[in-house]
């Protein structure tokens, strides 16, 4: 299959995810999944798709801790422009430092 994953990984859940949007009933060479993941539009629709799931899970009235993550957002929007930068910025390396180790493994 042209999208299966083949790297342990913590996307497993978004290809699920993806896999059971996309799912009509067809055989798996007519199964159009979207995207295959090796080029880099592949990987950027994939980041879209983890940020699209996440806030429905965050918004979700299910979700025990919505209030508290409603909060961080009221606080997030009060910051200045340069402190949203920076905590971005900071938020960015720490993924690339993330991406990073498991490449060594």
């Amino acid at each position: 299959m042209t999208w299966k994953v083949e790297k342990e990984g913590s996307d497993y859940g978004v290809y699920l995810i993806r896999h059971m949007e996309s799912y009509m009933g067809e055989n798996e060479g007519r199964w159009d999944f979207g995207f295959t993941g090796k080029k880099q539009s592949d990987v950027l629709a994939l980041d879209n798709l983890r940020i699209k799931h996440m806030a429905k899970l965050m918004k979700s009235q299910y979700n025990i801790h919505k209030s508290m993550l409603e909060k961080d957002a009221e606080e997030y929007e009060k910051l200045d422009p340069l402190q949203k930068i920076a905590l971005m910025n900071e938020v960015k390396e720490s993924r690339e430092k993330q991406r990073r180790g498991r490449l060594l493994f």
